[in-house]
């Protein structure tokens, strides 16, 4: 155990006291720290007390000199809590080897403890570095020294000076978020203090400069950190259209005014499909569905409404009060069958664009109502009935049966329907070729128009008699025959009296007509009689009168 008051007040040792084992060795430190200047301090018989033998004794000797005029100015310049370095050369002109212990001066330097220069060494490096925890001001910067105490009783004085400039960013984050969805961003925020720091925080918008009501930037307003810590800040974002959003997030001690910051980028894009609405209806009927809309702005907001899908019928434009929610009605008419799909889009200055999915499908519809027909066989009905035509634009429809019997136009031109749909007038002739109950399908077929499908039932009676034909005496009458059958067909001419000839041919082509001439010899009085006109299809039964001569 050393006797320390011995020491005092210019040396100290360490450590004072402790224990040693044979054969053990204990370095001691002796530190130098002179009360006055004097070219010779020396203390003679420091004792060292060692238990069961004799002290030891000690001499220490030192030289106190005046401080060295300041060889140089060491500037330092960095972004608080960053690090600038420098190195000072030092050289050794002697004969043995030194050991220097600099004293540093200035709590934001540091350096070696011990820097060791072999003898003779020349310009051997010691890193000084500067790592400022505050910001300095322009009459106010960073002062410290370092001194390199020399053992031939000289030192070398720098003086160093520091300018902790305004912090660098901590960090940019950049991300692209979706349009109505919020998004919650987490800053890491540090303290660079071994106690904990209350911040305040502070939003600056950069672009654009002044937030609008469509879109919110918020957190809370402080964050307190442990010493040494880390903790992520809770930013968060929502914006109700696309855009580009600029922030300087700045976390500021009130007390010391040190403070960080993050520079925050949120790129908005248009958000996919808010909903899908599903439809479904039989072609040529309307069906209804309503989508939900909401503004939660403090002001109302009018919407332009585009839909590029024509069967689906909408406003051109559509308000909804402020803070409130409204119902968009839209109706759903398709004109042709099968399923297709589509956008519905609500463009606001406010609000940007709601994107709605449309999922439709068109089944086919019932039938028109059936046509009825009642002729006889060898005559002709014609009906005309009407079709509902919805297509907004000038269009053609292609006619087509299945039945000989049925006969129509080729196609009929439709012009552009009214919103409700206009009457389009369809004609169809029946001329049944057989007798019986006849049945078919009228389609109407469009590409814009659609298709339209009518059910055509016809009944075929025998044929009536007909007459009588008046024929005068030596004279001739003309009676009009049609082949009703759809291929050539040969017939017979059968009169009962002999006072009445027939002329007409005898095979017919398929649906053409003739005249049968039918002369009457005459006689005193009136003749009657009947021809009948036949084929294995049926027969027609023709009454004749032959008027009596006048003479």
């Amino acid at each position: 155990m050393w006797d320390m008051e011995s020491f005092q007040p210019d040396f100290a040792i360490s450590p004072t006291k402790g224990y040693i084992s044979p054969g053990m060795d204990v370095p001691f430190v002796v530190t130098f720290r002179p009360s006055k200047l004097s070219q010779a301090v020396q203390y003679e018989g420091l004792r060292c007390f060692i238990q069961g033998s004799e002290p030891l004794l000690l001499t220490l000797a030192g030289s106190c000199v005046e401080v060295p005029d300041t060889k140089e100015t060491l500037t330092f310049t960095c972004n608080v809590r960053e690090r600038q370095s420098q190195t000072i050369l030092l050289s050794n002109p002697s004969s043995e080897a030194w050991t220097l212990q600099p004293i540093l001066e200035g709590k934001y330097w540091k350096g070696p403890e011990f820097i060791h220069l072999e003898a003779r060494q020349k310009e051997k490096a010691y890193q000084v570095t500067y790592r400022p925890l505050t910001m300095s001001s322009e009459n106010k910067k960073h002062q410290g020294s370092i001194f390199f105490p020399l053992p031939d009783g000289t030192g070398l004085h720098y003086h160093l000076e520091g300018t902790a400039e305004a912090p660098r960013c901590s960090g940019a984050i950049s991300r692209q978020v979706p349009c109505r969805i919020s998004h919650t961003e987490l800053i890491p925020v540090s303290n660079w203090l071994h106690r904990p720091q209350r911040f305040l925080v502070v939003i600056d918008m950069l672009k654009p400069e002044n937030l609008e009501s469509s879109s919110v930037l918020q957190g809370c307003s402080y964050i307190d950190v442990p010493s040494s810590a880390k903790e992520d800040y809770q930013l968060t974002f929502l914006s109700y259209k696309e855009g580009v959003f600029s922030a300087k997030v700045s976390f500021l001690n009130e007390t010391t005014g040190e403070y960080l910051f993050h520079m925050v980028t949120f790129k908005v894009m248009a958000s996919g499909p808010i909903s899908t609405v599903k439809m479904s209806t039989a072609v040529r009927q309307r069906v209804s569905s309503t989508i939900k809309v909401d503004n939660p702005l403090p002001v109302p907001v009018t919407f332009d409404i585009n839909c590029e899908v024509p069967d689906i019928s909408v406003p051109q434009d559509f308000t909804v009060p402020a803070q409130s929610k409204a119902n968009l009605a839209l109706e759903y008419q398709p004109l042709k069958t099968g399923e297709s799909t589509g956008h519905l889009v609500l463009q606001s200055s406010d609000l940007g664009s709601l994107s709605y999915k449309l999922q439709l499908k068109a089944t086919s519809s019932r039938p028109e109502k059936p046509v009825y027909f009642r002729t006889t066989l060898g005559s002709r009905q014609t009906v005309t009935t009407k079709i509902r035509n919805f297509a907004q634009e000038k269009t053609e429809y292609l006619l087509q049966t299945d039945c000989a019997d049925f006969q129509t136009a080729k196609s009929i031109s439709a012009a552009p329907a009214s919103s409700g749909g206009s009457d389009l007038n369809v004609e169809v002739t029946f001329e049944p070729c057989h007798l019986g109950e006849a049945k078919t399908t009228l389609q109407l077929s469009s590409a814009l128009g659609g298709q339209y499908c009518i059910p055509l039932i016809g009944l075929a009676l025998p044929p009536e008699p007909q007459g009588p034909f008046l024929i005068p005496a030596g004279g001739t009458t003309s009676i009009s025959f049609r082949n009703v059958f759809p291929k050539s067909t040969a017939f017979q001419y059968t009169v009962k009296h002999p006072a009445f000839a027939v002329r007409a041919p005898g095979m017919l082509r398929a649906k053409s007509s003739t005249t049968i001439t039918v002369s009457f010899t005459g006689g005193r009085a009136p003749v009657t009689s009947r021809l009948v006109v036949s084929c294995p299809g049926g027969s027609w039964i023709y009454h004749l009168r032959g008027l009596p001569s006048t003479r």
